[in-house]
């Protein structure tokens, strides 16, 4: 099935480009995306992930068409 991929600059996905149409399995979670763009396992957990515009948990299983948005958790102070 194919989404729609989108992602800030400080993601940094090697594989895919920015603002493109992938193919994932049926049934894709989350999880499995981020293991399929090959993120590495110390930026995972600084990486918010949206579907169509919603918050998604790793185990939200993903649907023909979606949106998905990698966005990267800045902390400040």
């Amino acid at each position: 099935m194919k989404i729609y991929l989108r992602y800030c600059k400080l993601v940094k996905i090697e594989k895919y480009e920015n603002d493109s149409i992938i193919e994932v399995p049926d049934k894709c979670t989350i999880r499995a995306l981020i293991s399929m763009l090959e993120i590495p396992k110390g930026r995972q957990e600084a990486i918010i992930v949206c579907v169509n515009s919603e918050p998604a948990w790793s185990s939200s299983i993903l649907k023909e068409g979606d949106s998905v948005k990698l966005l990267a958790l800045i902390g400040g102070g």
